[in-house]
């Protein structure tokens, strides 16, 4: 079982405490981001960080062609990324 080494850094994150990135265009994004919501729906060209996979394999495309709604978030170590439409709301990690 992993332990949580400083509860006050989890607590900063999750309500993203260290700022974030809002994007609207296709540029490639890179940074250390723990979270991605979607403002407008979207859809991803490219997407890598930790353990993202498509069907248990490493891909940056695990999200191609998958357009996610507005108020989606996905959670993890996210180190970058690109938007093929839409935009989101990147918080950058702790």
């Amino acid at each position: 079982m992993a332990t949580l080494a400083n509860q006050s850094q989890a607590n900063l994150q999750s309500f993203g405490q260290n700022g974030f990135n809002v994007v609207t265009g296709t540029a490639a994004q890179t940074g250390d981001y723990s979270a991605i919501t979607v403002a407008e729906d979207a859809a991803f060209s490219s997407i890598t960080g930790n353990n993202v996979r498509l069907n248990g394999t490493a891909s940056t495309d695990a999200l191609d062609g998958v357009t996610l709604a507005a108020g989606t978030t996905i959670f993890g170590k996210i180190t970058g990324f690109t938007l093929a439409s839409g935009k989101v709301i990147a918080y950058y990690a702790v």
